[in-house]
């Protein structure tokens, strides 16, 4: 299984629901190539959502919000 570049750019409203949806592990494997980050930033991002299936560009967004989080 291979996940595909052209899928890290935003997508348009409508254009989401026809995107592949991937495991938690499968974007892991690919965190680096895809998102910038290591794996660890995309497990912290997704805590407790590990049976779910994401596209690409969801992934992307839940790693920005986790990111751009407030820290106390």
């Amino acid at each position: 299984m291979t996940l595909e570049n052209h899928e890290k750019a935003p997508v348009h409203a409508g254009q989401e629901a026809s995107s592949p949806r991937y495991t938690l592990e499968e974007l892991k494997e690919h965190a680096e190539q895809l998102f910038s980050v290591k794996e660890e930033v995309l497990a912290g991002a997704f805590f407790g959502t590990q049976d779910k299936l994401f596209t690409v560009a969801e992934a992307h967004t839940k790693i920005e919000q986790f990111m751009k989080a407030k820290v106390d």
